[in-house]
């Protein structure tokens, strides 16, 4: 038969839960016994997890049915050794409520019934022997509903212990949940300044050796032009100068693309995809899957993977061929890159694929790398697109 409202499954878990003190105090003390001869005793240690695990098992199913609170099964027998000891003590109380409720309702009962048919309770007749009267009756009243009250506030308090500590000690309390989360922000934070930090130095490293040599260059091209006075010399320096305008146009190019490519923005993953792995030494096979386009974010992240790991192909692995591959998920995108070189990659401080990392962490995605000495090395990164 169904329990009719939430607040009666509720009374019914905490009697339930009062009526399984004695089994909560005996497992208690058998698992303290089997550990204090753990030692000498063979097997006792293993009886006592046995002995934890199968009670506690009665209590989460209790807490599931009952008190509509899903819980986990802790694995360390001694955070359910815990968990006993703290629900021994909310059980005494819930246990303590009960009666005292039932004590109330059953002296109300014989109180009411001395009343209604002249009996005579010895419990509740005055000292003449008589039976109860409306008066008395009616001067019990008050301090019965005030106890009553007391007593049905005792019950939703001894249900939040019950919850409370199964949240403590079976399952994700909220407020550590919401600890772990903040923590979780705060190195992503941390990360993702370091890997912009790093991102920016790469920058500057790569217009000072690049577009800047080209830029040199072609000022001195032209100031020697100018200074020519043999106009074929003229028109080859010109003519170099305009070779070497190309060249810094190139450079400029593929610093800009290493921030973002505007390709994406228009047409997409796939082309710039395509044109990194073209480019890559050695040449990168691409199994492009997604059949649209997914957030910008996630996007510029599975480029950002892309280009770090077959730069990072191309200067350390001395690899002969190395693949990428991209594949949609269940509301998220998976990309990995893979070679056979020498592996010995890692993600130590400063790294690129450190960045890569963080990157990932602040999208809520997750990043790993397996790259064992002789190889080969599979980077992978799974990145929500919600």
């Amino acid at each position: 038969m169904a329990i009719p409202s939430s607040a009666a499954r509720a009374t019914c878990g905490v009697v339930l839960g009062g009526c399984l003190v004695p089994l909560d105090a005996a497992a208690l003390a058998a698992a303290g016994g089997a550990r204090a001869v753990g030692g000498v005793v063979p097997g006792a240690r293993a009886w006592r997890d046995r002995l934890l695990d199968s009670v506690v098992r009665v209590h989460v199913r209790r807490l599931e049915r009952w008190l509509g609170r899903p819980v986990g099964l802790p694995v360390a027998p001694a955070r359910r050794a815990r968990y006993l000891a703290v629900r021994l003590v909310v059980g005494l109380t819930s246990l303590g409520v009960v009666l005292l409720l039932a004590y109330g309702v059953l002296a109300a009962v014989l109180m009411i019934a001395s009343w209604a048919f002249d009996a005579r309770v010895p419990a509740l007749s005055n000292d003449e022997g008589e039976p109860t009267t409306g008066l008395t009756i009616l001067s019990a009243a008050v301090p019965g509903v005030l106890l009553l009250y007391l007593a049905v506030m005792g019950l939703v308090g001894a249900a939040a212990l019950e919850r409370a500590a199964a949240a403590r000690y079976l399952g994700t309390d909220d407020r550590a949940e919401l600890v772990s989360r903040i923590e979780s922000l705060v190195a992503s934070r941390a990360g993702i300044v370091a890997a912009v930090e790093a991102e920016r130095r790469r920058i500057e490293r790569d217009l000072h050796d690049g577009a800047q040599q080209h830029v040199v260059a072609l000022g001195m091209l032209v100031d020697r032009s100018r200074r020519a006075v043999d106009d074929d010399a003229r028109e080859a320096l010109l003519a170099q100068a305009a070779d070497e305008t190309d060249r810094l146009l190139a450079s400029v190019r593929d610093v800009a693309w290493s921030v973002h490519p505007t390709v994406i923005d228009t047409q997409g993953l796939r082309p710039v995809l395509g044109r990194l792995a073209a480019r890559a030494a050695p040449r990168a096979r691409l199994d492009f899957r997604l059949a649209g386009r997914v957030p910008a974010a996630v996007e510029a992240c599975v480029y950002y993977v892309v280009a770090e790991s077959l730069t990072n192909v191309a200067k350390h692995a001395r690899a002969s061929c190395a693949d990428v591959v991209v594949t949609p998920g269940d509301g998220e995108v998976s990309v990995t890159v893979s070679d056979d070189g020498v592996g010995g990659a890692g993600m130590g401080a400063g790294r690129g694929l450190a960045g890569l990392a963080a990157r990932a962490g602040a999208l809520g995605g997750t990043f790993e790398v397996r790259s064992p000495a002789g190889g080969p090395t599979v980077v992978r990164a799974v990145l929500p697109c919600g």
